[in-house]
């Protein structure tokens, strides 16, 4: 007998994200005075909700209050629901009115430390499309059939796809059938949420609405909690795009020779991916300082990647930054060390003493790798094949931390502001690939990334003798 597919149930849970989008009044309920009572009109402002609400301060009752403080002890109910406001921040006072804001609120009775089922759904600008980037998983729901992926964190489901309505409204939905804490499953969903983004270029925020059940067939949600989350991140980069002909438009035999050879990350690699960002709050910030630099000004865009790709190196070096330094045998490390220090005792009366204590903490790091050495190292432990545009970029690293553009052309000190444009997003883009080529093969992907530099050569007017689609 062929096993009954399981249903997902989303659709009852879009008109509850729907209502919280209109403005609406309430009656707020607390212990303090200012706020007990008092008929508020709530409405969504950018990825938090307004409260605003009138206070007689004319009146002889009437007790002081500070703005720009936080509240809690606060709800508010609308018809025969109660929301606690988990912090109102009161931001301004225009006699009679009040205005606060909320990036929190829940359905009362809901605790953060009990355990649930949670579903996590994230209002879209725009329709969120990964398939040519992560390897699908099938589903069924009750708005019908539909594709999303999933993503195996220590040991544990997480799963993902993209929902919309009638009105062509979309959400990301993911959820997991093991019964935990909010915390548990907020930090699981936010590692695939990141993953999906750095993968697709689109990484969804601004608001998460989190449902929790106490069954596991997830049909009826007990509870809800809506969050305010980081700002959506709509970059126009992915690593990866197994469809060639999206970047080769002009070139059909060209895009037809790389069609059968790309492919989207796996499963399991993805699944790594997403536990690596789960495992490591580093590996976490590495992405997402990533995706905030796709976004970035030109000025801001290579220094962003620069940094990126020198805290990659030192979390994919590991242990074996030992081996970087100049000087392997840590004897001889020592002794040549004290040697220095003994060379400079001897002359300390010709030296300040500020400056004396310079020196010692130079010499303490004299062994130190070197910032080459350390940028070339996880190329090297992963076996990733450099080409000499790649080292000429890597050694730019220094020219973006003092605030320097590369003249990658050589057109001289009356390089037109254009040039300097093109060089800024060339470099960024070099960087970019080097970054992916690295991130890609560090969770075992051995296919291809999109070379940015080759395909944008147009643009930058640096041409170069390179594959469109680089092997990792």
């Amino acid at each position: 007998m062929k096993k009954k597919e399981e249903i997902k149930y989303h659709k009852a849970l879009i008109p509850t994200i729907e209502q919280f989008k209109k403005p609406k009044s309430g009656k707020l309920i607390s212990k303090k005075e200012i706020f007990n009572g008092k008929k508020a009109k709530f409405k969504p402002h950018k990825k938090e909700f307004t409260i605003d609400f009138q206070y007689n301060i004319f009146s002889k009752n009437r007790k002081n209050f500070n703005l720009g403080e936080y509240h809690k002890g606060i709800q508010i109910q609308f018809d025969e629901t109660i929301y606690n406001l988990e912090s109102v921040f009161l931001g301004n006072h225009a006699p009679p009115r009040v205005t606060g804001s909320i990036d929190r609120i829940h359905t009362i009775g809901f605790s953060e430390k009990r355990k649930y089922y949670y579903r996590l759904i994230i209002p879209l600008e725009k329709q969120l499309n990964f398939h040519f980037q992560i390897a699908e998983t099938h589903f069924v729901t009750d708005l019908g059939y539909r594709t999303g992926t999933t993503a195996i964190i220590n040991g544990e489901s997480i799963q993902a796809c993209c929902i919309h309505n009638d009105k062509k409204e979309y959400f990301l939905a993911i959820d997991s059938t093991v019964k935990q804490t909010f915390d548990e499953f907020a930090e699981k969903a936010h590692a695939v949420k990141v993953g999906i983004g750095y993968l697709s270029g689109f990484c969804p925020g601004n608001q998460g609405y989190f449902f929790a059940y106490t069954k596991n067939d997830m049909k009826q949600p007990e509870y809800l909690r809506c969050v305010a989350l980081r700002d959506s991140i709509k970059s126009g980069y992915s690593p990866i795009y197994s469809n060639a002909y999206g970047y080769l438009r002009q070139n059909h035999p060209l895009a037809e020779k790389y069609y059968s050879l790309l492919r989207p990350v796996s499963l399991n690699e993805f699944s790594l991916l997403c536990e690596r960002i789960h495992n490591s709050l580093d590996f976490s910030s590495i992405l997402m300082l990533m995706l905030e630099s796709s976004v970035a000004s030109l000025l801001f865009m290579p220094g962003g990647y620069a940094i990126a790709l020198e805290t990659i190196s030192d979390l994919v070096i590991g242990n074996a930054k030992l081996k970087l330094a100049p000087i392997k045998d840590k004897a001889i490390s020592r002794k040549i060390r004290k040697e220095f220090i003994e060379i400079l005792n001897i002359n300390s009366g010709t030296i300040a003493a500020s400056d004396l204590d310079t020196l010692k903490k130079r010499i303490d790091q004299f062994n130190q790798t070197t910032n080459k050495a350390r940028l070339r190292a996880p190329f090297d432990l992963l076996n990733i094949s450099l080409l000499d545009e790649d080292l000429k970029i890597l050694e730019t690293r220094n020219d973006f931390l003092h605030g320097r553009v590369p003249d990658l052309t050589n057109a001289g000190a009356k390089r037109s502001t254009d040039r300097i444009n093109k060089d800024l997003y060339y470099c960024s883009i070099r960087f970019y690939t080097l970054l992916n080529m690295i991130i890609l093969k560090w969770i075992g992907y051995d296919n291809r990334v999109v070379n940015y530099p080759k395909i944008h050569e147009g643009f930058t007017q640096i041409s170069l003798e390179e594959e469109p689609f680089r092997q990792v």
